[in-house]
Protein backbone atom coordinates (compact mmCIF):
# COMPACT_ATOMS: atom_id res chain seq x y z
CA UNK A 1 0.00 0.00 0.00
CA UNK A 2 1.66 3.24 -1.11
CA UNK A 3 1.53 6.07 1.43
CA UNK A 4 0.75 9.56 0.18
CA UNK A 5 3.84 11.65 -0.57
CA UNK A 6 4.58 14.54 1.75
CA UNK A 7 3.59 18.00 0.47
CA UNK A 8 6.40 20.18 -0.84
CA UNK A 9 6.12 22.67 2.04
CA UNK A 10 5.46 20.09 4.75
CA UNK A 11 7.38 21.83 7.56
CA UNK A 12 5.52 25.11 7.00
CA UNK A 13 2.22 23.20 6.80
CA UNK A 14 2.88 21.41 10.10
CA UNK A 15 3.93 24.69 11.71
CA UNK A 16 0.62 26.27 10.63
CA UNK A 17 -1.26 23.30 12.06
CA UNK A 18 0.53 23.54 15.41
CA UNK A 19 -0.13 27.29 15.59
CA UNK A 20 -3.86 26.59 15.46
CA UNK A 21 -3.50 25.04 18.95
CA UNK A 22 -6.37 22.64 18.25
CA UNK A 23 -4.90 19.14 18.18
CA UNK A 24 -6.32 16.83 20.88
CA UNK A 25 -8.93 19.36 22.00
CA UNK A 26 -12.52 18.49 22.87
CA UNK A 27 -15.41 18.62 20.41
CA UNK A 28 -16.86 22.04 19.59
CA UNK A 29 -20.33 22.74 18.27
CA UNK A 30 -19.31 24.77 15.19
CA UNK A 31 -17.14 21.95 13.86
CA UNK A 32 -19.68 19.27 14.75
CA UNK A 33 -22.32 21.23 12.82
CA UNK A 34 -20.15 21.34 9.70
CA UNK A 35 -19.62 17.57 9.53
CA UNK A 36 -23.31 16.95 10.17
CA UNK A 37 -24.20 19.31 7.32
CA UNK A 38 -21.71 17.58 5.01
CA UNK A 39 -23.11 14.17 5.92
CA UNK A 40 -26.67 15.29 5.16
CA UNK A 41 -25.90 17.11 1.91
CA UNK A 42 -23.71 14.33 0.54
CA UNK A 43 -25.96 11.55 1.92
CA UNK A 44 -22.88 9.95 3.49
CA UNK A 45 -22.92 7.91 6.72
CA UNK A 46 -19.46 9.17 7.73
CA UNK A 47 -18.14 12.73 7.78
CA UNK A 48 -14.99 14.04 9.44
CA UNK A 49 -12.90 17.12 10.00
CA UNK A 50 -9.48 15.52 9.77
CA UNK A 51 -6.26 17.35 10.62
CA UNK A 52 -3.15 15.75 9.13
CA UNK A 53 -0.35 15.78 11.70
CA UNK A 54 3.20 14.53 11.16
CA UNK A 55 2.40 10.85 11.77
CA UNK A 56 -1.39 10.70 12.14
CA UNK A 57 -4.68 12.16 11.07
CA UNK A 58 -6.68 13.42 14.02
CA UNK A 59 -10.44 14.04 13.94
CA UNK A 60 -11.69 17.32 15.34
CA UNK A 61 -15.28 16.43 14.43
CA UNK A 62 -16.72 13.00 13.70
CA UNK A 63 -20.01 11.66 12.39
CA UNK A 64 -20.28 7.90 11.83
CA UNK A 65 -17.06 6.66 13.50
CA UNK A 66 -17.89 6.79 17.23
CA UNK A 67 -14.93 6.23 19.49
CA UNK A 68 -12.34 6.81 16.75
CA UNK A 69 -10.20 9.90 17.25
CA UNK A 70 -7.29 9.27 14.88
CA UNK A 71 -5.63 6.86 12.44
CA UNK A 72 -2.03 6.52 11.21
CA UNK A 73 -1.14 9.01 8.51
CA UNK A 74 0.03 6.29 6.13
CA UNK A 75 -3.56 4.96 6.00
CA UNK A 76 -5.17 8.39 5.55
CA UNK A 77 -7.05 9.25 2.38
CA UNK A 78 -6.84 12.83 3.64
CA UNK A 79 -3.05 12.72 3.25
CA UNK A 80 -3.71 12.70 -0.50
CA UNK A 81 -6.42 15.36 -0.34
CA UNK A 82 -4.10 18.02 1.15
CA UNK A 83 -2.05 18.13 -2.06
CA UNK A 84 -4.62 20.16 -4.00
CA UNK A 85 -7.24 22.87 -3.51
CA UNK A 86 -9.94 20.88 -5.35
CA UNK A 87 -12.11 18.07 -4.01
CA UNK A 88 -10.20 14.77 -3.82
CA UNK A 89 -12.64 12.00 -4.72
CA UNK A 90 -12.28 8.22 -4.80
CA UNK A 91 -15.33 6.50 -6.28
CA UNK A 92 -14.36 2.90 -5.38
CA UNK A 93 -11.34 2.44 -3.12
CA UNK A 94 -11.44 -1.35 -3.59
CA UNK A 95 -10.43 -0.81 -7.23
CA UNK A 96 -8.00 2.06 -6.70
CA UNK A 97 -4.34 0.89 -6.62
CA UNK A 98 -3.55 3.52 -3.98
CA UNK A 99 -6.07 2.08 -1.53
CA UNK A 100 -6.93 -1.46 -2.64
CA UNK A 101 -5.00 -3.07 0.24
CA UNK A 102 -5.54 -0.27 2.78
CA UNK A 103 -6.76 -1.78 6.09
CA UNK A 104 -9.48 0.89 6.21
CA UNK A 105 -10.75 -0.56 2.93
CA UNK A 106 -10.20 -4.28 3.49
CA UNK A 107 -11.68 -4.17 7.01
CA UNK A 108 -13.69 -1.88 9.26
CA UNK A 109 -14.92 0.74 8.34
CA UNK A 110 -14.85 -0.82 4.82
CA UNK A 111 -14.33 2.43 2.93
CA UNK A 112 -15.36 2.43 -0.70
CA UNK A 113 -16.21 6.04 -1.44
CA UNK A 114 -14.25 9.07 -0.20
CA UNK A 115 -14.45 12.78 -1.00
CA UNK A 116 -12.40 15.38 0.85
CA UNK A 117 -12.31 19.17 0.64
CA UNK A 118 -8.97 20.60 1.81
CA UNK A 119 -8.90 23.02 4.74
CA UNK A 120 -6.78 25.81 3.31
CA UNK A 121 -5.70 28.60 5.66
CA UNK A 122 -5.11 32.21 4.58
CA UNK A 123 -1.38 31.55 4.26
CA UNK A 124 -2.08 28.71 1.82
CA UNK A 125 -1.32 25.85 4.21
CA UNK A 126 -3.64 22.86 3.80
CA UNK A 127 -3.87 21.47 7.32
CA UNK A 128 -6.52 18.81 6.77
CA UNK A 129 -9.88 18.10 5.17
CA UNK A 130 -13.61 18.08 5.62
CA UNK A 131 -14.44 14.69 4.15
CA UNK A 132 -17.36 12.34 3.58
CA UNK A 133 -17.09 8.55 3.41
CA UNK A 134 -19.40 5.73 2.34
CA UNK A 135 -19.24 1.95 2.37
CA UNK A 136 -20.69 1.79 -1.15
CA UNK A 137 -19.03 2.97 -4.40
CA UNK A 138 -20.53 6.24 -5.62
CA UNK A 139 -19.84 9.73 -6.91
CA UNK A 140 -20.80 13.22 -5.79
CA UNK A 141 -23.04 15.29 -8.01
CA UNK A 142 -22.12 18.88 -8.84
CA UNK A 143 -24.33 20.32 -6.11
CA UNK A 144 -22.75 18.07 -3.49
CA UNK A 145 -19.21 18.85 -4.70
CA UNK A 146 -19.84 22.59 -4.56
CA UNK A 147 -21.44 22.38 -1.11
CA UNK A 148 -18.64 20.22 0.29
CA UNK A 149 -16.09 22.72 -1.06
CA UNK A 150 -17.87 25.62 0.65
CA UNK A 151 -18.22 23.69 3.89
CA UNK A 152 -14.46 23.06 3.75
CA UNK A 153 -13.85 26.79 3.37
CA UNK A 154 -16.15 27.45 6.33
CA UNK A 155 -14.22 24.91 8.43
CA UNK A 156 -10.91 26.59 7.57
CA UNK A 157 -12.35 29.98 8.57
CA UNK A 158 -13.63 28.47 11.81
CA UNK A 159 -10.16 27.14 12.59
CA UNK A 160 -8.59 30.56 12.08
CA UNK A 161 -11.38 32.31 13.94
CA UNK A 162 -10.86 29.98 16.87
CA UNK A 163 -7.14 30.75 16.87
CA UNK A 164 -7.84 34.52 16.81
CA UNK A 165 -10.25 34.18 19.74
CA UNK A 166 -7.67 32.23 21.75
CA UNK A 167 -5.07 34.90 21.00
CA UNK A 168 -7.49 37.64 22.10
CA UNK A 169 -8.23 35.81 25.34
CA UNK A 170 -4.51 35.42 25.97
CA UNK A 171 -3.96 39.15 25.48
CA UNK A 172 -6.82 39.96 27.86
CA UNK A 173 -5.33 37.57 30.41
CA UNK A 174 -1.91 39.20 30.08
CA UNK A 175 -3.40 42.69 30.46
CA UNK A 176 -5.26 41.53 33.56
CA UNK A 177 -2.07 40.08 35.02
CA UNK A 178 -0.14 43.29 34.34
CA UNK A 179 -2.94 45.38 35.87
CA UNK A 180 -2.91 43.14 38.94
CA UNK A 181 0.87 43.49 39.21
CA UNK A 182 0.58 47.28 38.90
CA UNK A 183 -2.13 47.33 41.55
CA UNK A 184 0.06 45.32 43.90
CA UNK A 185 2.99 47.59 43.12
CA UNK A 186 0.85 50.67 43.84
CA UNK A 187 -0.27 49.16 47.14
CA UNK A 188 3.34 48.44 48.14
CA UNK A 189 4.33 52.00 47.19
CA UNK A 190 1.60 53.50 49.36
CA UNK A 191 2.57 51.33 52.36
CA UNK A 192 6.20 52.43 51.99
CA UNK A 193 5.21 56.04 51.39
CA UNK A 194 2.97 56.31 54.44
CA UNK A 195 5.74 54.89 56.64
CA UNK A 196 8.42 57.17 55.20
CA UNK A 197 9.84 60.13 57.21
CA UNK A 198 10.15 62.00 53.89
CA UNK A 199 7.45 64.02 52.21
CA UNK A 200 6.34 62.26 49.04
CA UNK A 201 4.02 63.50 46.32
CA UNK A 202 3.08 62.46 42.79
CA UNK A 203 1.70 64.38 39.81
CA UNK A 204 0.08 63.46 36.52
CA UNK A 205 1.50 64.37 33.10
CA UNK A 206 0.02 67.89 33.39
CA UNK A 207 1.68 68.57 36.72
CA UNK A 208 -1.47 68.25 38.81
CA UNK A 209 -0.89 66.66 42.18
CA UNK A 210 -2.48 63.22 42.43
CA UNK A 211 -1.02 61.96 45.70
CA UNK A 212 0.69 63.15 48.91
CA UNK A 213 1.71 61.12 51.92
CA UNK A 214 0.96 62.15 55.49
CA UNK A 215 4.50 63.49 56.09
CA UNK A 216 4.22 65.79 53.04
CA UNK A 217 0.91 67.12 54.40
CA UNK A 218 2.51 67.73 57.82
CA UNK A 219 5.46 69.60 56.31
CA UNK A 220 3.21 72.00 54.40
CA UNK A 221 0.37 72.11 56.91
CA UNK A 222 -2.21 71.01 54.33
CA UNK A 223 -4.94 68.41 54.50
CA UNK A 224 -5.27 65.71 51.85
CA UNK A 225 -8.25 67.55 50.31
CA UNK A 226 -6.34 70.86 50.25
Amino acid sequence: MPAAPRPEKELARLSALIELDILDTSSEVEFDALVKAASLVCNAPISLISLVDAERQWFKANVGLPGTTETPRELAFCAYAIHDDDIFEVEDASKDPRFIDNPLVTSNPDIRFYAGAPLTLQNGARVGTLCVIDTEPRKLNEHQRATLQWLGKAAAKALEGRRALLAERQIVKQISEVANQLSQSEARFRIFSEASPCGIFATDANGSCTYTNRRWQEIYGLSLEE
